[in-house]
């Protein structure tokens, strides 16, 4: 959403000095007759506004080729020299000026020259800030390299890493079976989220989620110069959004169901031992209250190695059949990290 409104520029006399002269109404200066100066032109502060009513001669000026005078739009021939404007080009215009709130700070005849941007290449640099400039960008570039290099070094070492040679010093393995038991539990989730069949115990209001909603609109404002003395205040206006709650009810409830009560556990220390599936033991089966049942499987195979050089150990947890083929005191070699000093397990090989 915009509302728009039309104001009339000011610009300043650099014959006479007069100021605030208007930009669409002062065509010459009053003082002393002098032509206005349109790349001079500035934005005013909110108490020199001065409304602009419609008018024939809209749109953004022309200047005449001839004598470089400045006419409205719609002219047809220059007001100074009377040559035709057909071949006239448009005069530079400034950058749109925006201020969110609280009014603008007003402009000036250096800033609007310093800031044309219709038809027109901005004014060359000073020759010591080029040199401040290029001096900063080297220091810039130097701090950029100095970081790169160091991010690089610090990567290397993290992942450096050095080859050892390793023995097998031992081996466990270990065999679990979860033992389940089937009864009454206390639980608290979303009321419409309960099992069915279960007995609310206690019930409360919590936040469950958040959602978007209306907030009003967040406006900013626009001064944009149309060229021919005058400027538009745009006002642009978007919605805002904020957070709410979303609120639910939250139940604590009782209600049936199979939970972990034990588990089972078969171990060894040696390849020579049996490796088998503990006896769960179960002592009724069914869905009675108390009944049991056998419940998740999981099974566990790790060497110890010890570095050759240093005698340092190490943990690996491998695949049944790998650990199972790593006799004791075979020789491999794999490599250590040098941030850690653990050993990586996937680089594990038999020694030649």
């Amino acid at each position: 959403m915009s509302d728009e409104k039309t104001y009339e520029m000011l610009w300043d006399c650099k014959y006479c000095g007069a100021t605030k002269l208007l930009g669409l109404t002062h065509r010459h200066c009053p003082s002393c007759g002098a032509p206005q100066d349109q790349e001079a032109r500035y934005f005013p502060k909110d108490e020199d506004k001065v409304a602009v009513e419609d008018h024939e001669f809209v749109g953004a000026d022309r200047l005449c080729l001839a004598c470089n005078e400045a006419n409205s739009a719609r002219s047809k021939h220059c007001r100074h020299c009377g040559s035709p404007l057909d071949e006239s080009k448009a005069v530079a215009t400034r950058t749109d000026q925006v201020h969110a709130a609280g009014g603008f700070a007003g402009d000036s005849a250096q800033a609007a020259k310093d800031e044309l941007v219709h038809g027109r290449a901005p004014a060359p640099a000073p020759a010591s800030p080029k040199k401040k400039g290029m001096l900063a960008w080297l220091l810039g570039a130097g701090c950029l390299t100095v970081l790169v290099v160091g991010a690089v070094l610090l990567a290397i070492f993290l992942l450096y890493t050095r080859e050892a040679s390793l023995e097998v010093a031992s081996h466990r393995w270990e065999r679990t079976i979860d033992v389940e038991t089937y009864g009454e539990v206390t639980e608290t989730d979303w009321c419409d989220q309960m099992p069915s069949g279960a007995k609310v115990t206690s019930r409360r209001e919590a936040k469950r989620d958040t959602k978007k909603v209306p907030d009003g609109e967040e406006c900013t404002t626009r001064k944009k110069d149309q060229g021919d003395g005058t400027f538009k205040e745009v006002k642009d206006c978007k919605p805002k959004y904020k957070q709410v709650a979303v609120m639910a009810d939250q139940c604590t409830y009782r209600t049936k169901k199979w939970k972990v009560s034990r588990t089972a556990k078969a171990q060894g220390t040696s390849l020579k031992d049996e490796r088998k599936w503990p006896d769960p033991a179960l002592k009724r089966t069914g869905t009675c209250d108390g009944c049991e049942r056998a419940g998740k499987k999981q099974e566990k195979y790790v060497v110890v190695l010890k570095e050759t050089d240093g005698g340092k150990t190490h943990e690996c947890e491998l695949t049944e059949a790998k650990w199972a083929k790593m006799a004791p005191g075979a020789r491999y070699k794999g490599n250590i990290r040098q941030l850690s000093g653990g050993l990586d397990c996937s680089s594990l090989a038999p020694a030649k």
